[in-house]
């Protein structure tokens, strides 16, 4: 079951390698190494979870534990694939402007939060610790990922990055970006 930790990590090569091919602007094919990333990920995932399926007893406790996960694993795919534009983020080689609203307020890297806490909470609910194990290995490469995307490629890659920097935490939201980020969402929905 190590071979689908180590599959999960070789997901995060294939991202980065989308986003080195954005900075020399080779070949458009090679942004979806993105997307392969992204399902290497998936399967890892869903092997390490079939696994873990057969073993279980569903205590009330887990029920929420399921809920959190499944919160966490929303605001993960709203902030890699609904809060940016899609086709322009991972399919097209050229250079991006900058989102810092919503979820781009609270830090620079919001799905880093979202997917470790994914992973955490589903971990817990499966009581599975293989799953929490690749949750901290995939999570601390994630963390290496964004790094290496925060000061070396986005700079490059995205317009207005550097005054972005200023403006927005790196992983963890403080107080005004949690203000700029309920803001967002007071105006977007039109609260009082």
């Amino acid at each position: 079951m190590v071979l689908y930790i180590s599959i999960g990590c070789l997901a995060f090569f294939l991202m980065l390698i989308s986003d080195l091919n954005k900075i020399r602007q080779m070949n458009g094919f090679i942004n979806l190494s993105f997307i392969a990333g992204i399902l290497l990920l998936l399967y890892s995932s869903l092997m390490i979870i079939l696994n873990d399926l057969n073993n279980q007893n569903w205590a009330l406790w887990k029920w929420g534990t399921g809920i959190l996960a499944s919160l966490f694993l929303i605001l993960l795919i709203y902030s890699l694939f609904g809060a940016i534009p899609f086709k322009k983020t991972y399919i097209e080689a050229k250079k991006n402007t900058v989102v810092k609203t919503g979820m781009y307020a609270l830090c620079r890297h919001p799905g880093v939060i979202w997917f470790f806490f994914f992973y955490f909470f589903l971990a817990l609910t499966l009581s599975s610790s293989l799953l929490l194990r690749a949750a901290l290995v995939w999570t601390s490469l994630n963390i290496i990922y964004v790094v290496l995307q925060d000061y070396w490629i986005f700079p490059i890659t995205l317009a207005g990055y550097e005054a972005y920097k200023q403006e927005v935490p790196f992983l963890i939201p403080d107080k005004n970006s949690w203000q700029n980020f309920a803001q967002y969402y007071r105006r977007k929905t039109k609260w009082v």
